[in-house]
């Protein structure tokens, strides 16, 4: 299948890689969820002319009175008179994902901010910060308890085995065919569950649309801390309408899914690409020192998981790719946390607002990276254009134009 430009799969495969939670913002209509069905399409081996739904896909619709996680979560009950836990879509995917580990799963949290993401969602923020690489894999604390801690019913039977009969109940397909369950990997998969918990699978994207209107919820620091930010307000309306318009190639799964989780598993192996993006960000907390905008150490470790994912690209060569990179996780990153009038966004440590200091300091750093790039002139390039070609630069004059405008700045389109 030929399909939509490599520069648009980069971009959301990186993203995913330096961290498995992703929000798509942007107006409505411009194919947010659209695209987490397509990426699941692309990674099941499914064609969207045989299922209506991928396999590997589950949409979740927010609702605006989901003041706690129990819509995802599930609760335990005692109506009946009986302990009894009512498990959830969200879990039943958990499972499946579990199941199918070599395969990517992708949830898509509808219009995610029609709730405060901090209550309903808060147990996975938590989790997801425990992420681990041990012996190759990664690893989580467990999302929900050891199933045998939720006890027994009167007639001795446990509450966890009726958990895990939901769990792995229904009949799955594949490509519309029922799929014959391996009863080894589901016995192993129980008994884990029994005696350990349900972590987060290695292999589950959490994509959330957002569009940032005065109906909806803003996003606090500490869940744009967590997440990586793509903007969608473009619409071609040219575009989308033939099927090779409309879907992805395949994607083997290692070009999606996440091989590490923080800089120090890949730094001694990556060390002078690593320090350039450390340099970076520490000049940009130069900039930031005196606001509640700086940096820490989450950010570096995606900003570097980034960086490295961008440059297995071969469509430009490495300079290209490392400022390109640099330049869209600022956009994601560092810029998406940014907001407040023009007393919040004064830059007491040096002069003027701190998207003027922002924008120099950003170029010249392109600047300096390309000049010092370790390769002769034929063999490293950036932007033609500065101004229009580098994101952040074009995302920081938005900024600026709407604080001159209305007094107060956000990163939201």
């Amino acid at each position: 299948m030929q399909t939509m430009p490599v520069k648009m799969f980069r971009r959301y495969a990186t993203a995913i890689q330096s961290k498995p939670f992703v929000l798509l913002a942007g107006i409505s209509g411009t194919g947010k969820s659209r695209i987490v069905r397509q990426l699941a399409f692309a990674t099941g081996g499914e064609s969207p002319d045989r299922v209506q739904k991928p396999f590997n896909y589950e949409m979740i619709q927010v609702r605006p009175n989901w003041h706690d996680s129990t819509e995802l979560m599930g609760y335990e009950t005692r109506i009946s008179g009986d302990p009894e836990y009512k498990t959830t879509d969200f879990l039943r995917f958990l499972a499946k994902a579990w199941y199918f580990e070599g395969t990517p799963f992708f949830l898509c949290l509808d219009e995610m901010n029609l709730a405060p993401v901090e209550q309903y969602f808060a147990e996975y923020l938590s989790v997801l910060e425990t992420r681990k690489l041990r012996g190759g894999k990664i690893e989580t604390d467990p999302l929900v308890p050891a199933l045998n801690s939720f006890g027994k019913k009167r007639d001795n039977t446990w509450v966890g085995d009726s958990i895990l009969n939901d769990l792995f109940g229904d009949v799955w397909r594949r490509n519309g065919e029922i799929v014959d369950k391996d009863k080894g990997r589901e016995a192993l998969l129980r008994e884990t569950f029994r005696t350990e918990g349900i972590g987060l699978p290695p292999n589950l994207i959490v994509m959330g649309t957002v569009n940032m209107d005065e109906t909806t919820f803003s996003f606090s620091r500490k869940v744009l801390d967590r997440a990586m930010t793509l903007e969608m307000n473009e619409a071609d309306l040219g575009s989308g309408l033939s099927k090779a318009q409309t879907s992805l190639p395949a994607i083997d799964a290692p070009a999606i899914l996440p091989y590490a989780v923080e800089a120090v598993d890949v730094y001694e192996s990556n060390r002078e690409t690593c320090d350039i993006v450390i340099a970076y960000l520490n000049r940009i907390n130069e900039t930031l020192k005196g606001t509640p905008f700086k940096i820490a150490y989450r950010t570096r470790n995606e900003a570097i998981l980034y960086v490295l994912s961008n440059l297995t690209y071969p469509d430009n060569d490495a300079c290209y790719n490392l400022i390109r990179a640099l330049d869209e996780v600022t956009d994601m990153k560092i810029l998406s946390r940014i907001e407040g009038d023009k007393n919040k966004l004064m830059n007491w440590q040096q002069t003027g607002c701190i998207l003027d200091d922002l924008k120099a300091q950003i170029q010249q750093q392109f600047d300096d990276i390309y000049k010092n790039f370790d390769a002769t002139e034929g063999e490293k390039s950036m932007y033609g254009n500065m101004q229009e070609d580098s994101i952040s630069l074009r995302k920081l004059e938005e900024m600026k134009r709407k604080l001159e405008n209305t007094y107060y700045c956000t990163y939201w389109s």
